[in-house]
């Protein structure tokens, strides 16, 4: 089972909202200023959804190739979105946090804008605006010069997303916030549950929904009447009055039967196909997951039913798996709140038992892929035959820096790569894609990433590869 968390209680929080730009000696300060990239437009975004993407398939490489690969400095990486001015990547350090903004065909540095405290979080509105959670505080910034328009205060804000209209949601304590393009709140509304980790926001041709990730302790009677601990994770999307529209995997305990692995999503984002994606990770295969995220049929409660998830191969397939933190992630149709894909990806051990692999980050793509980085334990699929730019991946030293690119018809993957090339632990924290790159932001505890440009060496890196 994992383990139980616990969360402080919510309080009440002020929200100020100033208008017009902020003097960057106050929240910002920008350094550099070289002309920035203007990559083409993939023809993707997130209120059009793009029916035909999920049917398109994919071809397996155990090689990537790097456009470019950068070590950034700073302590911790935190997330990356991609624009038309390349990617932007928030990367924390002991006092201060800065956003980088990166060529992802070159690698080169354009511009960096400092920011007073800790990033948590950072998301992109698909046009001209960057909104970050940083220092009890939601910042607007604009996507190519870094200004800061605007700040709200929100005491222990940890997430937030931006619809292309302007709308923020953002999380603080387990309470959902939604605020309108002005900066004024629409809802505030408490979640009760042990840990709400997520929010994304669609808000675009007449289309109105809060997507929220979340799971809760819980207690379940097993079939020889004993009293056992769960996790039950879930997802729900609300109104803009802050009522429950529809909700996935969300049965009662006493519903769960023979689905008793602990279950947690941790997040959700539109992809650039119009499509839901949400992630997570389940304790073992005999989990809710497996399902339609609907109420569990007698068949599904009791493990006999055809699972709903897509199996490809023995890192995807149901058995032999125990209680290995198994990484999830799923499609949804973004307003009927239904599972279109949905499927387990895990290395395995030398034995075929299943092994661990924790999530850092998923995106969604314009042409339907998804992609997904984290942490994994020995061994992902050709381990052993994966090579970077031709040359071979790191040996394995304890957790794999995970980077995984799925088909759209989630029935092959593009890879499943290992971001080393002297070995070393660490998590793909941050992933994105969009205008025709896929990035992703890797932490090192130790060893090295491939770099195609400049140091070689620090604890973050950023890496893209063409789509």
């Amino acid at each position: 089972m994992l383990a139980v968390l616990a969360c402080g209680a919510s309080r009440p929080v002020s929200h100020r909202m100033i208008s017009g730009p902020i003097a960057s000696n106050s929240v910002a300060d920008k350094a550099l200023n070289k002309a920035l990239p203007t990559l083409a437009d993939d023809g993707g975004g997130v209120c059009a959804l793009n029916e035909s993407a999920v049917t398109r398939g994919g071809r397996y490489s155990t090689n990537v190739n790097l456009t470019a690969s950068v070590a950034l400095p700073g302590s911790s990486g935190v997330d990356v979105v991609m624009t038309r001015h390349g990617a932007i990547a928030a990367v924390n350090s002991e006092a201060s946090s800065k956003l980088y903004w990166i060529n992802p065909a070159t690698g080169e540095i354009a511009q960096t804008v400092a920011l007073r405290g800790a990033v948590s979080d950072l998301a992109f509105d698909g046009d001209g605006l960057l909104v970050v959670a940083a220092n009890d505080k939601i910042l607007k910034l604009a996507a190519a010069s870094g200004e800061v328009r605007s700040e709200t205060p929100l005491k222990g804000v940890s997430r937030v997303a931006i619809s292309p209209d302007g709308h923020v949601g953002a999380i603080a304590n387990k309470k959902v916030y939604l605020y309108d393009q002005s900066g004024a709140k629409v809802f505030s509304k408490q979640r009760d549950f042990t840990n709400v980790t997520d929010v994304e926001v669609l808000s675009c041709r007449g289309k109105q929904l809060v997507y929220v990730t979340s799971f809760q302790n819980e207690w379940f009677i097993d079939l020889n009447d004993q009293r056992n601990p769960v996790q039950i994770a879930r997802l729900e999307a609300l109104d803009f009055d802050g009522k429950v529209a529809w909700s996935l995997f969300s049965d009662r305990t006493e519903a769960i039967k023979q689905n008793v692995a602990d279950t947690r999503l941790y997040r959700v984002t539109l992809g650039r196909d119009g499509y839901l994606y949400t992630a997570g990770e389940s304790a073992g295969t005999a989990t809710i997951f497996r399902w339609r995220g609907q109420p569990l049929t007698e068949g599904e409660k009791y493990g006999s039913a055809d699972p709903f998830v897509t199996q490809i191969d023995a890192y995807s397939q149901l058995h032999n798996s125990g209680s290995a933190h198994l990484s999830y992630y799923a499609r949804v149709h973004p307003t009927k709140g239904e599972l279109v894909t949905s499927q387990l990806s895990f290395p395995r051990l030398p034995d075929t038992k299943s092994n661990t692999m924790y999530l850092g980050d998923i995106a969604g793509s314009a042409n339907g892929r998804l992609y997904l980085g984290g942490a994994a334990g020995k061994s992902i699929l050709n381990r052993d035959k994966l090579t970077i730019n031709g040359k071979p991946v790191g040996e394995y030293e304890g957790r794999d820096r995970a980077w995984l690119s799925v088909a759209p018809d989630f029935k092959a993957r593009n890879f499943w790569t290992v971001l080393a090339d002297k070995g070393g632990k660490g998590i793909v924290q941050g992933v994105d894609a969009g205008y025709g790159y896929s990035a992703a932001l890797s932490n090192a505890e130790s060893g090295t990433v491939p770099v195609t440009s400049g140091a070689a060496a620090g604890n973050v890196f950023l890496s893209f590869t063409a789509e």
